[in-house]
């Protein structure tokens, strides 16, 4: 039974191997071959050769390919992996950033209305300071003039009192009427009354009295006039029909003031910009009652029709 069966397999083997070897190598093909027994060719007659080691070539190549390919899928994988840890990183970051961001506009909201609320304030203590500042001014001016007005009452006092001191010295010396001041009396015309005249008329009426027009040549004397004319005060709403003739002329050459007694002028008390002789027609001087002393002259026409202001000597006893 062995020997049978060794004595089967060697023909078969001796089959394979007695073939045709145009059949069977593939390293030349015979006239004989097919197609179809190409394919039947058994791997145990390959041969080595140039098909072989480009087998083997590929083999080799697709071998290194896949290492790669497996290699840089490992990389992928890897990368991705670190890609992925910083990508959650900078979601937990984003997710912090925003939270601070909403933190950040909610106290820059309550700041705004802080902010808001102090600008609110600081508009209404402005208003207050403005109304205390007006309160404060007013009653500044009110107290300047009260203290204009005491002082003004203090100085009409004093008048009086020098007046009513006049009065009394010039009792049993001078015209009833008459102001006594430094042996001198002197008459004002009334203010009350609408009498007025020329100034060549005036100084008739001073003659009938045993005077003449008054002569205010030293400082004295304009200061006295000037407070007796400041206790009559004016009683015509035009400035310019309120004055008193006085002494003083320049009819003989224009500019060249002299007194009714030929004396030149020496000190004048003229207002700001007069004598201004204005249309060349004003040569008579005349005082108005003024609250400055030194400035109660002005020039105007003879003519023209004011009060006037009389004087003469002490009469003895």
């Amino acid at each position: 039974m062995e020997t049978s069966g060794e004595n089967k397999f060697e023909g078969i083997y001796s089959k394979l191997i007695g073939q045709d070897d145009n059949e069977l190598s593939i390293d030349g093909q015979s006239a004989h071959t097919t197609p179809e027994t190409q394919h039947k060719v058994s791997v145990f007659t390959l041969k080595d050769g140039p098909s072989t080691n480009a087998y083997r070539l590929a083999t080799w190549s697709l071998g290194i390919l896949c290492a790669l390919l497996m290699a840089a899928i490992v990389a992928l994988c890897t990368s991705y992996k670190e890609l992925s840890a910083k990508h959650d990183i900078q979601s937990q970051n984003s997710s912090e950033i925003s939270s601070i961001l909403e933190q950040l506009r909610a106290n820059y909201s309550a700041l705004a209305a802080s902010k808001e609320q102090l600008q609110g304030d600081y508009r209404r203590a402005l208003s207050i300071k403005d109304n205390v500042q007006e309160d404060r001014d007013r009653e500044r001016q009110e107290k300047e003039r009260l203290q204009k007005e005491k002082q003004s009452l203090e100085t009409a006092k004093t008048k009086l009192q020098e007046r009513i001191s006049n009065l009394e010295k010039s009792c049993g010396h001078c015209p009833v009427g008459w102001d006594l001041f430094n042996s001198t009396c002197y008459y004002v015309a009334p203010s009350d009354t609408s009498q007025r005249m020329t100034w060549a008329l005036s100084r008739e009426e001073c003659r009938k009295l045993d005077a003449d027009l008054v002569v205010l040549d030293t400082l004295e004397k304009q200061e006295f006039i000037s407070g007796a004319l400041q206790i009559k005060g004016p009683r015509s709403p035009h400035w310019h029909t309120t004055g008193y003739w006085i002494g003083l002329r320049d009819i003989e050459t224009e500019g060249v003031w002299k007194w009714r007694n030929g004396a030149p002028l020496t000190t004048g008390y003229w207002f700001d910009g007069e004598p201004n002789d204005y249309h060349e027609a004003e040569d008579c001087a005349a005082t108005y009652p003024k609250e400055n002393p030194l400035k109660t002259w002005n020039d105007a026409p003879c003519g023209y029709k004011l009060k006037w202001i009389c004087e003469k000597e002490l009469k003895e006893t």
